[in-house]
């Protein structure tokens, strides 16, 4: 690795700190480092909820697995404009005009403390898996390309992306993802670019080998659950995984609180669920143009690939800029998942359970259980993820399948019934989960199935069990919360009259018809290509 590159690397992680400073230097409460004041342009959270849900889907880990499967993966992916298209259209409305910090606030006031500490746990459990092997990408690069041990690189990455995410907290996160998502896309473009040119053929040649070899074929209606990139099992369970993410989730969920309006956060979903899938589907494409570089070259591992064509192919100054985008795409994830987690746990376990009669904690605290969680990754990543030899994205999907569907399940019945409650759908998200494991490891179900067997259980079981069990709450308490419920009273205030229809739930509105009709077009492109 070059002086040049090293510079470019190192001059990007600089400028990282840099933000992190002057977005947080007017920090000056919890709210500012948790919502910003509420006070955030559109555009920027808009790129950042597709920063964290790009890095999720791999820089490294994309490629690797659409040079062994093609595009198949892209179908994993196909369902985010549909789950976006809920959160516009229910979800979002509902969490907003409640003006909570934390999304499992929601959860008590709905339901209790049982169901709320259920999903607080597997949200901790889903974003160390997933910010862990975030952290890994880098490292693994860097460790190829210097021999410098894990480690002493996994702290200093851990180190960087916690240092920046204390100075400025959500503002620092927002902004600092815009820059890493432009610099992600930027480095996905000189692959692009690079490996056509390596193939010495033209763009449309190189579609047409990759036609020729099914490489792009995407549209597989098998019915075999052990299976992941089915047109059924995306449809289904991917559903059911994109709307916890993206209507439960807390890193999601905080980011979107921290917008001007509710038309500000529905105009950021619109525009990230675009770039979220088509820089997704180019990162895919990366892999299909690799295997035919490299006319279809086994290699040890899936993650290696990639890696070998930045140290091999590209030129100097060049590879420091994919480095870089390749820090970037790993940092938004954890700085996203710092924030979120730190203010999960803040909201929900500090304030609840220790601060004096539940008094609001200062800033001060805040950031010292970031700098806890910090720690808590770099552990987490050594004892889960050093050493696999499988694809990142492949083994974090296949750990977070089974909290994904019980933790869906349980928001769901929350805000659709008045009949579920406490008792009963902490019964329903425990079986879903222990039923759920037990289903997919007797049938051997594939990870994309996992989310829904989960969910259909927590739901049927939650209900069952809240008939069966006695409520504490009264149904006029507690129907507030309920997306119909919201409905009816922001209607009764007549806040639709002031500030627009748009704020209730069941609203559909131009940004509802955009989501939805890209969902649809995926499916009509996909299939053009496939058989036509």
């Amino acid at each position: 690795m070059s002086v040049i590159d090293v510079a470019v690397v190192v001059g990007y992680l600089a400028l990282m700190l840099v933000i992190g400073y002057f977005s947080g230097k007017d920090n000056e409460s919890q709210e500012d480092y948790f919502l910003a004041k509420r006070s955030m342009p559109w555009i920027p959270i808009a790129l950042s909820v597709a920063a964290t849900m790009i890095s999720a889907n791999g820089f490294i880990g994309g490629p690797g697995w659409a040079y062994t499967d093609g595009m198949y993966p892209v179908m994993v992916n196909i369902t985010v404009p549909l789950a976006i298209f809920f959160a516009l259209w229910i979800t979002t409305p509902v969490i907003y005009n409640l003006k909570v910090t934390s999304v499992y606030q929601y959860m008590e006031l709905r339901m209790g403390p049982k169901t709320r500490m259920l999903a607080i746990l597997q949200f901790f459990v889903n974003s160390l898996i997933q910010v862990s092997s975030m952290v890994y990408i880098p490292v693994l690069i860097v460790n190829t390309i210097t021999g410098w041990p894990m480690y002493i690189l996994v702290p200093i990455v851990v180190i960087i992306s916690v240092v920046y995410t204390l100075m400025g907290g959500i503002k620092a996160v927002i902004w600092t993802d815009t820059i890493q998502m432009l610099v992600v896309i930027g480095g996905v473009i000189l692959v692009v670019f690079t490996a056509i040119n390596g193939t010495e053929l033209g763009f449309f040649e190189t579609l047409a080998e990759a036609k020729a070899t099914g490489k792009l074929n995407t549209l597989d209606f098998s019915t075999d659950v052990t299976l992941t990139n089915t047109f059924w099992a995306t449809l289904l369970g991917g559903t059911f995984m994109w709307v916890r993410y993206f209507c439960f989730d807390q890193a999601q969920v905080q980011r979107i609180l921290t917008a001007k309006s509710l038309k500000q956060t529905k105009n950021s979903f619109v525009v990230s669920a675009f770039i979220m899938n088509l820089v997704y589907y180019f990162m895919l494409f990366v892999g299909v143009l690799l295997f035919i570089f490299y006319g279809g070259k086994e290699f040890a591992t899936s993650n290696e690939i990639m890696i070998t064509f930045i140290l091999e192919e590209l030129p100097i100054g060049i590879i420091g800029l994919i480095i870089a985008g390749i820090f970037a795409a790993a940092m938004s994830s954890v700085d996203s998942l710092l924030n979120s987690m730190s203010a999960v746990f803040t909201k929900d376990i500090y304030e609840y359970y220790f601060a004096k009669d539940r008094k609001e904690s200062s800033l001060k605290v805040s950031k010292n259980i970031t700098l806890v969680i910090g720690v808590i990754i770099t552990v987490v990543i050594f004892v889960g993820f050093n050493g696999s030899a499988k694809s990142i994205l492949d083994t974090v999907g296949n750990y977070i399948s089974y909290f994904a569907g019980p933790a869906a399940g349980a928001f769901i019945l929350a805000m659709f019934t008045t009949k579920a409650h406490d008792d009963g759908v902490a019964g329903g998200f425990v079986l879903g989960l222990v039923c759920g494991y037990g289903i997919a490891k007797i049938f051997h179900t594939s990870w994309l199935w996992n989310p829904l067997i989960g969910g259909i259980i927590t739901i049927i079981a939650g209900y069952l069990l809240s008939l069966v069990l006695k409520s504490k709450q009264k149904t006029e308490e507690i129907e507030q919360y309920t997306a119909a419920g919201m409905r009816k009273k922001l209607i009764a205030e007549g806040v639709d009259q002031k500030e627009g229809k748009e704020v209730l739930p069941f609203t559909i509105g131009k940004q509802e018809i955009i989501v939805l009709s890209f969902f649809i077009m995926q499916y009509v492109v996909l299939a053009a290509i496939q058989y036509l």
